[in-house]
């Protein structure tokens, strides 16, 4: 079916008169599976065909959704008509690649979500929740398990035809004592299914470690001295600093691109941070984006100093840069946007006990519940806090806020661990009042000389 789809849309595109036209095509399954302490529920697969015709006239766009294939070259006309009776200004000829014709296929690796049948996860989700519960021993315990998989096909008229099947994959576990007192962790991956299975000890030790915390205390609010763990590294690079080099938010905020302009020094010479979306087993990769540019690995940071932005073929036009693969549409009919994939801190030498070492009196912080942005400013609501007491964990505290300006943060990390690792949502990342698209973070553990506590 796929394959007949996408010959379609080469046809349609080879066809166009339009300066460039592009055909994006999104075949997709969900199924969700929940275990909420003796209770259970179970949805899909439920399947979805999205379609965007997009062309290029004139200097303007014009974009069109469409919901079945046999709407495809109506849904070219309209979008030709769109950019036909555009009033905005003219923008320059998109960066576009060189021609490509490929595919991938998640599905070859093993066991793929396809491999494992309904019954199976439920009962995963099912016995680790008895697991988690068992542990409290009091309070309430949920697992839940989401999985997307299908196809997405981009074809230009520039001789671009791609095709790639991705298997997303989310469990996420939640543990809740009787007094409101909670405590949460997600895995999400692409792929295999592999890495849902042989999870007990670290359910066990999610339910040991909110039963220790129910005898936390509170400190007072101030600017303090911490070490961060690689989850919340990985929320600070992604909420702090990864949407203000994305290139359409900047275009449209020249203050903050002036002080973010490449060759600009923002952070400690221990700052490196990259965007890859050629890290296949994460979500938020891609083969290739949503314009069929190919996926690669951005240097945004390197030694304190701003390299690049997060460009889409536009707003690589717009700037004289070169298109970074970073164009993603969080819903069919929308333009684009640049958007990160695989954002991370690169790890350094440190061992986390030689940071915490560097702890006469600070804390350490660990995962996050959400956190926001505006402009240059941020604010994380932290999972778990702990005071450190000359290179010890101490005793665990209430949950807190920490906030700041992303170049005071930066320019106060005086360590990074060896530790790098990732973490993955399935729907964890919208602007915009768009979707929300999967996305990975991570790092090493950080120590930072200063950042602010509530």
């Amino acid at each position: 079916m796929i394959r007949d789809f996408r010959e379609k849309a080469e046809r349609a595109v080879a066809c166009s008169e339009a300066d460039f036209a592009e055909i994006r095509i999104s075949l997709h399954n969900e199924s969700t599976f929940i275990q909420a302490g003796i209770s259970s529920e179970n949805t899909g697969p439920v399947g979805r065909f999205s379609g965007t015709a997009r062309v290029f006239i004139s200097n303007r766009w014009g974009i069109c959704e469409f919901s079945s294939v046999e709407n495809m070259q109506m849904a070219l006309d309209r979008a030709a008509a769109h950019a036909i009776h555009c009033q905005s200004p003219p923008l320059p000829f998109p960066m576009l690649e060189a021609e490509c014709r490929d595919s991938w296929d998640d599905s070859l690796l093993s066991p793929s979500p396809g491999d494992i049948t309904g019954r199976e996860k439920a009962f995963l989700c099912r016995h680790y929740c008895e697991l988690l519960g068992a542990t409290l021993g009091t309070g309430s315990a949920r697992v839940s398990y989401q999985e997307r998989t299908g196809d997405r096909v981009i074809v230009n008229s520039r001789g671009t035809s791609v095709h790639e099947r991705e298997n997303l994959c989310s469990m996420k576990f939640q543990a809740v004592l009787p007094g409101g007192l909670g405590n949460s962790r997600e895995l999400a991956v692409r792929g295999s299914f592999e890495s849902f299975k042989g999870l007990e000890k670290e359910i066990e030790q999610l339910g040991k470690d909110l039963a220790f915390r129910d005898t936390e205390s509170n400190i007072a609010p101030g600017e303090t001295r911490v070490v961060v763990d690689q989850e919340l590294a990985g929320i600070i690079i992604h909420e702090a600093f990864g949407h203000l080099v994305e290139a359409d938010f900047l275009e449209c905020n020249p203050a903050v691109a002036h002080s973010l302009r490449p060759g600009q020094k923002i952070a400690s010479p221990l700052v490196n941070i990259l965007d890859d979306s050629r890290m296949m087993k994460y979500p938020g990769s891609m083969r290739w984006d949503d314009e069929g540019s190919p996926g690669q690995r951005t240097v945004l940071i390197e030694k304190g100093i701003v390299k690049s932005w997060l460009h889409t073929a536009s707003t690589a036009a717009g700037n004289r840069a070169e298109t970074t693969g970073n164009a993603r549409s969080a819903d069919p009919g929308r333009m684009p946007e640049a958007r990160m994939t695989c954002t991370f801190f690169q790890e350094g030498e440190s061992t986390r006990e030689e940071l915490l070492e560097q702890l006469d009196n600070g804390l350490y912080l660990k995962g996050f519940y959400g956190g926001a942005t505006d402009m240059d400013r941020f604010s994380i609501s932290v999972q778990e806090a702990w005071t450190v007491r000359k290179g010890v964990l101490h005793k665990p505290i209430t949950p807190v806020v920490i906030s700041g300006r992303v170049a005071d943060v930066l320019s106060a990390v005086e360590g990074t661990g060896n530790d790098l690792k990732l973490s993955g949502v399935l729907k964890g990342c919208a602007r915009r009042g768009g979707a929300a698209i999967p996305v990975s973070h991570g790092g090493p553990h950080l120590l930072i000389s200063r950042i602010q506590v509530s």
